[in-house]
């Protein structure tokens, strides 16, 4: 345990590093030693999230080093735009280096009455999760996981149905497929951020294992962050409690 708690600590570390190399990239947006720099320390935070167990977050820097790569290659042109998405990601990477551990701690003996006095207490809000996906198994499997977990969930099977249900005003995350009828996941997310009263709902975009141009189509539109298709088990609920925090399930 001693063990886990330095490795989280390491984890914090290099989220500070790898914003510092970023903002470094900013302000001289064609070094190659700074391109070198963001790439290595994404790398290093990508080991150590594997070995805490923060699938997400080294999802996340992978997909910030393979980035980096395609403008050291050529392939894509880094401009402001690119860099404040990945000042975006590498907010929500500190963020994930931050969050509680989630294995239940016996509580303390002088805390024992205090807990009981509690339990007669009204329980408190759980965060409301909107699932919005046009396949029946999908919208099931994330719900099923998000449930288990504590949270409440409401499902849309398009764009359209899913925005009706934001407008309600009792949602408190978004999580969104892109390819979907009537309205699809990033135009979605475009008239969530057009609205002033959704400025800061959290929406995370579901994405294709390797499309790399989905994830960062997502961030172009607003969304807040991006899950993995066929990881949900590993990167899902770790997504959530990042942005809305985790639950008492």
């Amino acid at each position: 345990m001693v063990m886990l708690e330095l490795l989280r600590v390491q984890a914090q570390t290099q989220a500070q590093l790898l914003t510092n190399c970023v903002i470094a990239l900013a302000r001289d947006p064609l070094s190659p030693d700074q391109l070198n720099a963001c790439a290595s320390a994404a790398r290093s935070f990508e080991a150590t999230a594997h070995m805490v167990g923060l699938e997400a977050g080294a999802e996340l820097a992978r997909s910030m080093e393979e980035c980096l790569a395609a403008v050291r290659r050529g392939d894509i042109e880094l401009q402001q735009q690119l860099i404040g998405m990945m000042l975006q990601a590498v907010d929500l990477l500190d963020s994930m280096a931050k969050l509680p551990r989630t294995t239940p701690i016996a509580p303390l003996p002088h805390l024992t009455a205090v807990a009981e006095r509690t339990e007669t207490q009204p329980s408190k809000h759980k965060p409301v999760i909107l699932v919005v996906d046009d396949s029946m198994e999908v919208r099931e499997l994330e719900r099923k996981l998000l449930r288990f977990r504590g949270y409440d969930v409401v499902t849309a099977a398009d764009g359209l149905e899913a925005w009706y249900a934001v407008l309600s005003g009792n949602i408190d995350l978004v999580l969104t497929d892109i390819d979907m009828p009537l309205l699809d996941g990033i135009q979605l997310t475009r008239r969530i951020r057009k609205d002033p009263r959704f400025k800061k709902l959290p929406v995370l975009i579901a994405c294709d294992k390797d499309n790399v141009q989905q994830r960062w189509r997502g961030f172009d539109a607003g969304a807040t962050y991006y899950v993995i298709k066929g990881t949900f088990h590993d990167t899902l609920v770790e997504a959530v409690a990042t942005r809305i925090g985790p639950t008492e399930f």
